[in-house]
């Protein structure tokens, strides 16, 4: 492909995911949204705290006997290595879902604080004019 093919196609999904992310937001009360984003993002977590019980109650180091300096070495760095990717992973779905959380409970805070906001302007406006 060319690179002017390749940038229209960028455009194109760009535009249709802008729009589509737009009808969504349109459909959807923003209250039912932030909902969604915290009750995924505490599933997400608490997927994670099973996963890492999981690996912790079934972990068995596989250390076979080496007959060498060499072996030991190359055995016990894949068995680090092994363990670092999982926490990893682990790491990376916990950090997904604080930011699930985060934006979740923002979004629940702000209408919050919108809905009171224009409640208390409403009730000045109503002691003004009586």
């Amino acid at each position: 492909m060319h690179s002017a093919s390749i940038s229209y196609l960028y455009l194109v999904t760009y535009l249709l995911h802008s729009y589509q992310v737009e009808r969504v937001k349109q459909r959807i009360h923003p209250l039912v949204l932030g909902v969604i984003l915290l009750l995924l993002g505490v599933g997400v977590v608490g997927y994670c705290i099973y996963l890492a019980y999981v690996a912790y109650e079934t972990y068995k180091p596989v250390l076979p006997a080496a007959r060498s300096l060499d072996e030991a070495i190359t055995n016990t760095a894949y068995e680090l290595l092994n363990l670092v990717l999982k926490l990893g992973f682990l790491g990376i779905m916990v950090w997904a879902g604080g930011l699930l959380l985060k934006h979740g409970a923002g979004m629940i805070v702000d209408i919050h604080r919108a809905e009171k906001g224009v409640e208390k302007c409403m009730e000045q406006s109503k002691r003004v004019s009586q």
